[in-house]
């Protein structure tokens, strides 16, 4: 996979290549589905298949929180086949009118043959042109155009808003179920102030970017990877108030690891709510309700595949 940074010029890429086009965020069933049918195309056309897509940290949008960084989002586009992926900061093409973006970016610089987007794809200068308009103009420019329909499960539509709503009221299985795989969160492991340790439950600590959906504050049955090993774990988000107030961040206690993860990047897999967060009035208090979690997150659950983490 390599992944170019556009900057209104003429990319290095084989002409003709089928490229979905669209933000991405989240990566759910739906973009997954558009994904496999540019891939299907390509396959059949027998030419390179790619994601034209923005950064996460763009003006588009910018009034959302996103599901997801660049790197994991890059991920799950990778998993599902392409060959290359395109980024642009939404400042470089926010000035251009439809024309100009189809004939100029994707024609010219991305040589885009086929065009694959969603039904509500909307781009050009004050987001003038919709999914019915790019399949006119790339018509007009000798190339083609697939359109995905609408996507519902359950009767939702799926969409990066029914996924952000469900993980900030804590209905991770829901957003799972939207999303095709679990949520995840990926950060570096950082020091603490060692009060799991202390009560016998060592925790890594991850710092939640600002930038990423807010969710829901409470305790998560979890499973993290380590040197090809799936780990049951306990993750607390929030600002932990039974001691002094933190800045929201992921506490997780990784159930039968013995090491040290210090510095290492660390993928957080969330898989169940299991309760609130809650101020206790003492240690062994907390004490208790911890082994409460840890073996609710051991017992209730099936054991935990590679398959449900959407990982092989």
């Amino acid at each position: 996979m390599t992944v170019y940074s556009y900057k209104r010029r003429k990319l290095p890429l084989k002409r003709g290549a089928v490229v979905a086009l669209g933000f991405f965020d989240g990566m759910h069933v739906a973009h997954r589905a558009l994904l496999r049918l540019a891939g299907e195309r390509a396959r059949i056309d027998g030419v390179p298949f790619g994601v034209f897509t923005f950064n996460t940290d763009s003006a588009i949008k910018k009034e959302e929180s996103r599901i997801y960084s660049d790197k994991i989002r890059q991920d799950l586009i990778t998993g599902e086949g392409a060959d290359f992926t395109v980024t642009v900061d939404f400042s470089e093409i926010s000035d251009m009118t439809a024309e100009n973006f189809v004939r100029d970016v994707l024609i010219e610089d991305v040589g885009v043959g086929v065009a694959v987007s969603g039904f509500n794809f909307r781009f050009g200068k004050g987001a003038s042109g919709d999914a019915s308009e790019l399949k006119r103009l790339m018509r007009e420019y000798g190339a083609d155009t697939l359109i995905c329909d609408r996507y519902e499960m359950n009767g939702v539509t799926v969409s990066s808003t029914e996924i952000r709503a469900r993980l900030c009221d804590g209905k991770i299985e829901e957003a799972n179920a939207l999303l095709g795989s679990p949520y995840r969160m990926q950060g570096e492991v950082q020091h603490g102030r060692g009060v799991g340790r202390a009560l016998g439950f060592p925790t890594v600590n991850t710092v939640i970017p600002p930038s990423l959906v807010s969710l829901k504050n409470g305790v998560y049955r979890t499973a993290v990877v380590i040197d090809e090993s799936i780990y049951t774990a306990i993750t607390n988000v929030g600002i932990c108030p039974t001691y002094e107030k933190r800045e929201k961040h992921a506490e997780t206690y990784i159930i039968d690891y013995k090491g040290d993860l210090y510095g290492s990047t660390l993928n957080i897999y969330f898989l169940n709510y299991l309760r609130e967060e809650i101020r206790f009035s003492s240690e062994n208090e907390l004490i208790m309700q911890i082994n409460i979690d840890k073996n609710r997150a051991i017992t209730e659950f099936n054991k935990i595949t590679w398959q449900d983490l959407g990982l092989k």
